[in-house]
């Protein structure tokens, strides 16, 4: 059984070359950053005893995310599922979502490094940006101090925060530091609690003159193949710039 991506999920993962607008610049103070190895984005870590980094962002993205979801006999009228299976309707809260940003890295030794960051938000504190909800206060996502893990990504969503997503090229295995998961029915009998001993912790956030984040934290964590073999990351070191200015949010 294939992964039943949310229907309600709206995501779009965009270089940084291509999101850019006709005859938008990039600011100097990013040009210079970005060349600067001091405070480019990269990322680090330790996985089986081995050293592993990158120092080129591959990609970015956003996404909503409908959160709390419990199965239903029945549909709703004028609502739109996260899943259909099982023989049930899967519905989140009605007046609250997920905002999530991800933030993926080039590596030759993985197809895939991402570390995504989601914040729960009252739709009432969101707007329409895009195609997308997004927050038009004050983003909260992003604060010095220890964030919580979306534990159950894409499952119920019941939690929000940090995950961490691999795949290394030599073993073509999927590690995740939320549950592992073919779909929400079908899944490991890993619970919430399999990052109790872990941590990220978000030690620096600067904000540059085009109201960018430059964020940077260390991490520790779990991370689990598809039959629940657990492996520890340690070491590790990430530092990104936000990308909230592409949806032209204020």
């Amino acid at each position: 059984m294939k992964f039943l991506i949310p229907t309600f999920l709206l995501f779009f993962a965009i270089s940084w070359v291509s999101c850019q607008k006709d005859g938008e610049e990039i600011s100097t103070e990013e040009e210079n950053l970005a060349l600067d190895p001091i405070n480019r984005d990269s990322i680090s870590f330790t996985l089986n005893e081995k050293n592993y980094s990158s120092k080129e962002m591959d990609g970015f993205g956003f996404a909503n995310k409908q959160t709390n979801i419990k199965p239903y006999a029945d549909p709703m009228s004028a609502r739109v599922p996260a899943y259909i299976t099982g023989g049930h309707w899967w519905y989140g809260e009605k007046d609250s979502l997920l905002f999530e940003q991800t933030f993926s890295f080039k590596s030759s030794e993985f197809t895939n490094i991402t570390i995504g960051v989601s914040q729960k938000y009252a739709s009432a504190d969101l707007i329409k940006k895009d195609n997308l909800l997004v927050p038009y206060k004050n983003d909260t996502t992003f604060l010095v101090g220890p964030k919580d893990f979306a534990t159950d990504n894409n499952l119920e969503n019941k939690t929000h925060g940090v995950s961490l997503e691999l795949n290394p090229i030599l073993t073509t295995e999927r590690l995740t530091t939320s549950i592992p998961a073919l779909s929400i029915l079908v899944r490991s009998q890993l619970d919430n609690h399999l990052q109790d001993d872990s941590y990220f912790h978000i030690i620096n956030i600067d904000t540059l003159t085009n109201d960018a984040l430059r964020v940077e934290a260390r991490f520790e964590v779990n991370v689990y193949a598809e039959d629940g073999t657990a492996y520890r990351i340690k070491d590790g070191f990430v530092r990104f710039k936000t990308k909230l200015k592409q949806l032209d949010v204020k």
